[in-house]
């Protein structure tokens, strides 16, 4: 093998720049979601749009990553469930008999809402908990980096949620945060 062509050096670290920094570029990144299940039975959360769902039994913990740029993205837990492989039924949350949703469960459904990256210039990310959708899990939601006290829903009155459309009970963080759902906190 000769000795390396003139000006080669320039070419691969530009090349190493590309590989490196073009995938980062724009802040955008994947956002990794924590929902723990600590009720004192099984709940089956779901997620759209990533067309996830999963069963939990009492203390697991379901993790997943969501694309940045993620828009009016929901979590929930369904409660009552029966499956037969990737098939069955929930008494609440039931998203067309299907374990991995790919549309919104039905009522009545605590929801976790979120936008990744949304804001000016998508610095922020936007999140909520709802009971427009009616009550069925306690539930606390929060953003790991804002060190803000999490969204407690704890009963069909949701103080800290939004309970009717456009309430606009909606926290940030910045973009490209983790997020942590808990069913049946303490």
């Amino acid at each position: 093998m000769g000795p390396p062509v003139a000006g080669s050096k320039p070419a691969i670290f530009l090349l190493l720049v590309l590989v490196v920094v073009a995938p980062t570029a724009g802040g955008a990144s994947a956002a990794t979601f924590r929902v723990t299940n600590m009720c004192p039975f099984p709940v089956w959360p779901a997620a759209i749009p990533s067309g996830g769902g999963t069963l939990l039994q009492p203390d697991q913990t379901w993790v997943f990553t969501v694309p940045a740029g993620t828009k009016a993205g929901r979590i929930w837990g369904r409660t009552g469930c029966r499956f037969v492989g990737d098939y069955g039924q929930c008494v609440t949350g039931d998203c067309a008999g299907a374990l991995r949703c790919k549309l919104s469960g039905s009522t009545p459904a605590t929801l976790a809402e979120f936008t990744l990256g949304g804001g000016v210039s998508g610095a922020a990310d936007f999140y909520d908990v709802s009971v427009v959708d009616g009550f069925n899990l306690p539930m606390d939601f929060f953003c790991e980096k804002d060190g803000e006290a999490p969204i407690r829903c704890r009963d069909p009155g949701c103080g800290d949620g939004n309970r009717r459309p456009g309430e606009g009970k909606v926290r940030t963080c910045n973009a490209n945060s983790d997020y942590i759902v808990v069913f049946c906190p303490n």
